[in-house]
């Protein structure tokens, strides 16, 4: 009867240890997210949300817990099994002043062995999945055990504070911030994400490098209207183009006062209008090197389809849409009116770049358009077309 209340003390030791190693890890495992979503549920949560903020603190009380319940099944394990233990090797012939050494090598790797399986690895192993669950389950004990060691705690903090220091690090600085290659990692072995849910968020990440320079329509592949075209003109040259907007220019191309939509031309309000400037709506202006991200938020906020991108003169360099920053993120969007060739003749390009080893390219095909059919990647540089890598490498075309 007696060892068996000692084993079952040992397996209350050994529980107590996977209680403080499974919140540990529970404690640790909990995202930024996690922890304010839990704040703003119950009072519970706020309390796992306290304690959760305070590494140091709970830290060093679980680990308090986790070395006192290791230490007392050892401990306690081996002297109170010991008398049981000795005896039975003796019985096998093994000397007593031999039997008791090594009846305490036995205890303790048994008991050792016992707390790796049952107090570390296995609670872990259930934090790793149910974090939330038990840190709201075990909080208020682990609250209470930190207020009943706060001298400890403290003393503790102090001096690991100290040896941090000591070590060149911050004990103050806060964990670190996901970076964007482990953003990816985390999308990318996300199993509950389908393939196309990837692949639109590792568009998203590739955007936030993009410049608008590199999605525009160039100055040279734009219509524009002369604003000074009558309207009954301007509406009989759009009858003919794929567009539904415009830029309109004034006295040149880097004059640009607006855009205009087809049905501004088509179904006129004003009776007073009669060229295509009456009907302007005001446009905005971005510089080439402006993010993508921010600059399709400015579209959206302002519910303005087309910006005039100009270069750093301030001259018309081109244009791009919302559709074109859209399409960034979510691959081509087409509509009834799109030129039917515009994406059929890029695929058929790359199976017929090369004829008899020469290959007829578009001067405003991107580099890296280029490097997709041909195969060939050109050097990075100041310019997004293969006509500008001539240009920037020859100085003539």
């Amino acid at each position: 009867m007696a060892i068996g209340f000692n084993i079952l003390l040992i397996m209350i030791f050994l529980l107590f240890g996977s209680v403080f190693a499974a919140t540990e890890l529970a404690l640790v495992s909990l995202r930024s997210s996690q922890i304010d979503r839990m704040e703003m549920q119950d009072a519970r949560g706020a309390r796992v949300a306290k304690i959760a903020r305070d590494p140091n603190t709970f830290l060093s009380a679980l680990q308090i817990g986790v070395t006192l319940s290791g230490f007392l099944s050892a401990s306690f394990g081996e002297s109170a099994l010991a008398p049981y233990v000795v005896p039975l090797v003796c019985s096998w012939g093994v000397p007593k002043h031999v039997a008791g050494p090594l009846t305490t090598i036995f205890l303790t790797l048994i008991i050792s062995y016992c707390s790796i399986v049952i107090s570390e690895l296995v609670p872990k192993r259930i934090a790793m999945q149910r974090s939330e669950q038990i840190a709201r389950a075990v909080v208020p004990a682990v609250d209470i055990f930190s207020k009943i060691c706060k001298p400890l705690i403290w003393l503790i903090g102090k001096n690991t504070n100290g040896f941090v220091r000591l070590l060149g690090f911050d004990p103050n600085e806060k964990e670190s911030e996901v970076s964007d290659e482990e953003l990816r990692v985390l999308v990318n072995s996300n199993k509950r994400l389908s393939q196309d849910e990837r692949n639109i968020l590792d568009d998203v990440f590739d955007a936030s490098e993009t410049i608008v320079a590199e999605v525009m329509r160039p100055r040279a592949d734009v219509e524009f209207l002369d604003g000074s075209l009558s309207l009954e003109e301007a509406a009989a040259k759009i009858r003919e183009l794929p567009y539904s907007r415009y830029p309109v220019i004034g006295k040149d191309f880097d004059d640009v006062i607006g855009f205009v939509h087809v049905r501004d031309l088509l179904d006129v309000r004003d009776p007073n209008a009669k060229t295509v400037a009456d009907v302007t709506r005001e446009g905005i202006s971005l510089p080439g090197t402006s993010k993508l991200l921010p600059s399709l938020e400015l579209l959206r906020k302002r519910g303005i389809h087309l910006a005039i991108v100009i270069d750093e003169y301030g001259g018309t360099d081109g244009i791009v849409t919302l559709e074109d920053m859209t399409e960034e993120l979510v691959g081509d969007i087409r509509d009834e009116y799109d030129l039917p060739d515009e994406t059929e003749q890029s695929n058929a390009n790359k199976t017929t770049a090369f004829v008899n080893g020469v290959a007829k390219i578009d001067g405003g095909m991107t580099i890296e358009d280029f490097a997709d059919i041909t195969g060939i990647e050109l050097e990075d540089g100041p310019y997004e077309t293969v006509a500008g890598y001539f240009l920037a490498h020859t100085g003539s075309m």
